[in-house]
C-alpha cells in the first residue's frame, strides 16, 4: 500500500489541480501575487489538458484576480473576454469589469455588462453567495455609471446591490458619500431592506446600528446620553443591545462615525480626536475641515503632505493641500490644488465647496456661486451647497432667491413633520423667513438664514432664527465655542428690537463660551453704555482693544463715550487733590546740614 501510494506522488503525470487551486488562494491572502499568477495559470492549463476539457469559470477567475493584483489590466480582461466567461459566470464579470473601470473605460465596462445573460443579473432567494457577487457587480456598475456622470442611474444601482445583499456597506458608504438621496430617503431605503432575512438576528442588529450611525453623519451628537457624556471617550449607540454595542465600541468605523457626526456639531477638537483613535487617515476629508476649522495650519500642513507622500493618487490627499492654502490665505495656489483633486475623482463634492469657499474668500461671488451649483449637482442629497448658494445671494443682496435657497438646505437636511391643513395655512400668510424657521432642523442653515435675515432688516425672524439655532445646537450647558457667534447675533437682534438688557445677557453667554473675543467685548461695552453704565462700558471697551488695537467699531464708540462723560463731569465733580504742606523756613532757622545752594529769581 506504501508502494503504490509512493508512485503515485511520484508521477508527475497526475497533477493535484485542487492542491495547485488552494496554493492560488494562499498566495493571495500572503499578497504575493506573482506566485499566485502562476499557479492560478498552471491550476487553469491542467484543467483543460484533456482533449476536451476546458478551464472552469473559477480557475479563469482566480488567474484574472492575480492579473489584475499585478497591474496587468486589459490581460485580465482579455483573460475573461476571450472565453466569453463574462456572459454566463458572474464572478469573471465582476473581474473584467474591474479591470476596465480601473484602466479608465467605463463605456467598455458597461458594454461587457450588457452582453450578460439577463438571468444572471437576477438575485435568488436562495442562494447568497450568487447575491453577493451580483452585488459587487452592480456596485462596479455604479462606478462605470458614476464616472461618465450618469447619477441617478449609478444610485439606482447602488440601491439594487443592497436589496440583493443588505451586508454589502460599500453599496451604501458610495450612496451616502455621492449624497444621491435625501435623507428621508435614505432612511426608508433602510428600513426597506430584508436584512432579518439575509443573516442572523445578532449581525442583523449590529448591522441596522452601524447603518444608522452612517445615516446620521450630519446630525450633531449631544451629550445627552451616557454614552454621549464624554466626548472623548469611543462610546456606543445607547439603543443598541449589549454585545453589538460592545463591538461597535471598538470598531474603528464607528469611530469614523462618531469624528463625522462631533464635526457637525462643531466639536472640532473632539471630532479629531475621535478621528485619531479610529486610524491616522480615515476620513481625511473630515480631517482636513477639522483643522481648518481650529486654524491649525501647521498640523494641517504636516498632514496634507504625509497624504500626499504615502498616496499622491488620491484626491484626498490634494484636497488636504488646497485646504491648507486656503487657511493661510493663498487662495490662488488652493484652487489650483483643489483642481488637482477634481481630476482625481470627479464626483467629489466637498472639493467643490472648498473652491467656492476659494472664491469667497475674495469676494468673488459669481465664481463662488457656480462652484456651489456644481456641488449641488454633485450631492443632490446635500444641504449645504443649497446653504452656501442662500449664503452669497444674501450677499449680492438678492432675498427673494437666498430666501428660497435657505428653505432648500433646510428641507434637505430635515424638514418638520407635515402639519395639519390649519398649520399649512398659517405657514402660508407668514413670509418666508418665518417658514424657514417653522421647518428648520440644521443649526447651521437657522443661523445663516437669520443672519440673511438680519442682513435686510428682518429683525423679529433673524431672532427666530437664531433661538432655533441654539435648540438644535444642544443643551445649552454643553454648547460648542463655535456657537458663541450664535449668541452675539441674538444679542445683535435684541439690541435692534429695542432691548439691551436682554442684549447684555447673550453677550456675556457668549463672552463665557469665548472669553475675550474683541467682537463679543464691544458689543457688551456697547449694550453697558445703552443701559447708562458708561464706566463699565468704557472698561468692556478697553478689554476689546486690548484683545484688537485695530477694532473699529471699539475706538469709535470709546470716544463718543468718553467725550460723553467729558461732558457731564462739572467743575464741582471734578476730584481735588490737596497739595501737601511745604514748611518753608527762615534762612535763621535752617540747620547748619542745609545745603548752600540757593536760587534767585531775577
Amino acid at each position: 500500500m506504501a508502494k503504490a501510494e509512493s508512485a503515485t506522488r511520484n508521477n508527475v503525470d497526475c497533477l493535484n489541480v485542487d492542491f495547485m487551486r488552494s496554493l492560488v488562494k494562499q498566495y493571495s491572502e500572503l499578497g504575493q501575487w506573482t506566485s499566485a499568477f502562476f499557479w492560478a495559470d498552471a491550476a487553469a492549463a491542467a484543467a483543460s489538458s484533456g482533449p476536451s476539457a476546458t478551464a472552469s469559470g473559477d480557475d479563469i477567475w482566480l488567474l484574472a484576480s492575480a492579473m489584475l493584483a499585478r497591474g496587468e489590466l486589459h490581460r485580465a480582461a482579455h483573460a475573461v473576454t476571450s472565453r466569453q466567461l463574462h456572459r454566463r459566470h458572474l464572478l469573471c464579470l465582476g473581474v473584467a469589469m474591474r479591470a476596465y473601470i480601473a484602466s479608465k473605460e467605463p463605456n467598455t465596462a458597461l458594454s461587457v455588462l450588457d452582453e450578460c445573460e439577463p438571468a444572471l443579473l437576477e438575485p435568488r432567494s436562495m442562494d447568497q453567495t450568487h447575491n453577493r457577487a451580483l452585488a459587487s457587480v452592480l456596485v462596479w456598475r455604479a462606478r462605470a455609471l458614476a464616472a461618465l456622470e450618469r447619477r441617478e442611474a449609478a444610485a439606482e444601482a447602488l440601491t439594487a446591490a443592497l436589496r440583493a445583499d443588505c451586508a454589502c456597506y460599500e453599496a451604501l458608504d458610495l450612496l451616502l458619500e455621492q449624497h444621491a438621496l435625501t435623507p428621508s430617503q435614505e432612511s426608508e431605503l433602510i428600513e426597506s431592506l430584508p436584512i432579518n432575512n439575509q443573516m442572523s438576528a445578532s449581525e442583523a442588529a449590529l448591522l441596522r446600528v452601524a447603518y444608522r450611525d452612517r445615516l446620521l453623519r450630519y446630525a450633531p451628537l449631544h451629550a445627552d446620553s451616557a454614552a454621549d457624556a464624554d466626548a472623548d471617550a469611543p462610546g456606543a449607540p445607547a439603543h443598541a443591545p449589549g454585545g453589538v454595542a460592545a463591538v461597535r465600541a471598538r470598531c474603528a468605523e464607528a469611530g469614523e462615525a462618531r469624528g463625522r457626526r462631533l464635526a457637525a456639531g462643531g466639536r472640532w477638537a473632539a471630532a479629531l480626536r475621535a478621528l485619531e483613535r479610529a486610524g491616522p487617515a480615515c476620513c481625511a476629508d473630515v480631517r482636513a475641515a477639522c483643522l481648518v476649522e481650529l486654524r491649525r495650519s501647521a498640523e494641517l500642513f504636516a498632514f496634507a503632505h504625509a497624504l500626499v507622500d504615502a498616496s499622491p493618487h488620491s484626491w484626498t490627499a490634494w484636497y488636504a493641500v488646497g485646504c491648507y492654502y486656503y487657511l493661510i490665505g493663498k487662495s490662488e495656489f488652493a484652487r489650483r490644488y483643489l483642481s488637482k483633486a477634481c481630476g482625481l475623482e470627479a464626483g467629489a463634492g466637498c472639493v467643490w465647496l472648498a473652491y467656492g469657499h476659494s472664491f469667497a474668500a475674495d469676494n468673488e461671488h459669481d465664481q463662488a456661486m457656480a462652484a456651489y451649483f456644481k456641488a449641488s449637482q454633485l450631492m443632490p442629497g446635500c444641504y449645504l451647497p443649497s446653504l452656501y448658494v442662500g449664503v452669497e445671494c444674501s450677499l449680492n443682496n438678492n432675498v427673494s432667491m437666498c430666501e428660497r435657497f435657505m428653505a432648500r438646505a433646510a428641507a434637505l437636511h430635515g424638514a418638520a413633520e407635515p402639519g395639519s391643513p390649519r398649520d399649512d395655512a398659517d405657514a402660508e400668510n407668514k413670509g418666508g423667513w418665518e417658514r424657514i424657521a417653522r421647518g428648520v432642523r440644521s443649526a447651521h442653515v437657522a443661523h445663516e438664514a437669520g443672519a440673511a435675515a438680519f442682513a435686510h432688516g428682518q429683525h423679529e425672524a433673524a431672532r427666530a432664527l437664531w433661538l432655533r439655532a441654539l435648540q438644535a445646537a444642544g443643551p445649552p450647558e454643553r454648547l460648542a465655542p463655535c456657537w458663541a457667534a450664535t449668541l452675539d447675533a441674538l444679542g445683535h437682534a435684541s439690541r435692534a428690537l429695542g432691548n439691551p438688557a436682554e442684549a447684555l445677557r447673550w453677550h456675556e453667554r457668549a463672552l463665557a463660551l469665548r472669553p475675550a473675543k474683541a467682537g463679543s467685548l464691544a458689543a457688551r461695552g456697547l449694550c453697558l453704555a445703552l443701559l447708562g453704565r458708561e464706566t463699565e462700558a468704557a472698561d468692556a471697551l478697553h478689554a476689546a482693544l486690548a484683545r484688537d488695537p485695530d477694532h473699529v467699531v471699539a475706538l469709535a464708540l470709546l470716544d463718543a463715550i468718553v467725550d460723553r462723560l467729558d461732558a457731564a463731569l462739572t467743575e464741582e465733580e471734578i476730584p481735588q487733590f490737596a497739595f501737601p504742606a511745604v514748611d518753608i523756613a527762615a534762612p535763621e532757622r535752617a540747620s547748619p546740614e542745609a545745603s548752600e545752594m540757593s536760587m534767585s529769581f531775577d
